[in-house]
């Protein structure tokens, strides 16, 4: 287990492993020191960093673009009862400190939440979060005009994974009623199986994209484009942290047992 949880760290941080060999590397150049490995070794770690820095097959990007691509995007079916929207979207730490929200990258799964909130105002809300993000959340809510009665929290401080606040967030749901799953596209897989682990069937509705998709999408990108644009915003190097996350959290919890798929399954026959 502890090889395991190694190699897993090893393979989500290898970006700052990359990174490290380079700079050792380096210094040891301007040192006037030198072995017989320093020169493939050096020329391995500028390919991998290139590699993960671009739009590769199996590179950060063509993961994290797989991971959002799982699920379709749909409109919010009329009989929808309500909606679940998790948290992560902020900067924990930043924001303690600091009094008042600090967003970090995937907070467009808020809003794209609340746009909804205010184009179907019947609906229910429950915020799967931490307590910090539960207040935040509700504060947010309220001053752009949903109603508070709406809202349902996961207001428990000792709560402190995903697995944790959806099977405190199922106790909040109406069975047997439609409800929608609203979070960033690329966590829909790790979440919506988390849900369904708890007995708690959901529609996934994935927002926040932060990919350009599919060649078969609206607006095709060639390759030249793709990998202009990778080395331009440095998303690889975060791409590859995040994909990587994902894929071990998703095996981490099937093989534990917490998951019965290592992938969600929508059942598509289902009203």
């Amino acid at each position: 287990m502890i090889f395991v949880k190694v190699l897993w760290s090893l393979i989500i941080n290898l970006d700052l492993l990359v990174i490290a060999l380079l700079v050792f590397g380096t210094l040891r150049s301007w040192c006037n020191k030198s072995c017989s490995l320093q020169k493939p070794v050096m020329g391995l770690v500028a390919i991998l960093l290139v590699f993960m820095l671009g739009d590769f097959p199996y590179s950060g990007r063509d993961i994290l673009r797989n991971l959002e691509e799982r699920f379709p995007v749909i409109a919010v079916p009329q009989d929808t009862h309500g909606m679940v929207i998790t948290g992560g979207s902020l900067c924990l730490f930043e924001t303690d400190v600091r009094g008042s929200a600090v967003y970090h990258k995937t907070a467009g799964r808020l809003f794209d939440a609340l746009k909804i909130a205010h184009a179907h105002p019947h609906t229910e809300i429950v915020f799967a979060g931490s307590k910090l993000e539960s207040d935040e959340f509700l504060k947010l809510a309220t001053s752009l005009g949903v109603s508070h009665s709406r809202i349902k929290v996961v207001s428990n401080e000792r709560l402190n994974s995903l697995e944790d606040v959806a099977a405190e967030a199922t106790k909040l749901i109406t069975q047997h009623q439609k409800w929608i799953l609203v979070t960033s596209a690329y966590l829909m897989p790790r979440t919506l199986n988390i849900f369904q682990s708890n007995n708690c069937e959901l529609i996934p509705f994935p927002v926040d994209f932060h990919t350009v998709g599919h060649a078969d999408d609206k607006k095709t990108a060639s390759l030249l484009t793709r990998l202009t644009m990778s080395f331009q915003d440095r998303l690889g190097l975060i791409a590859w942290n995040i994909a990587w996350r994902e894929i071990a959290g998703l095996c981490n919890l099937h093989l534990s047992g917490k998951t019965k798929t290592l992938f969600p399954k929508v059942d598509a026959t289902k009203p």
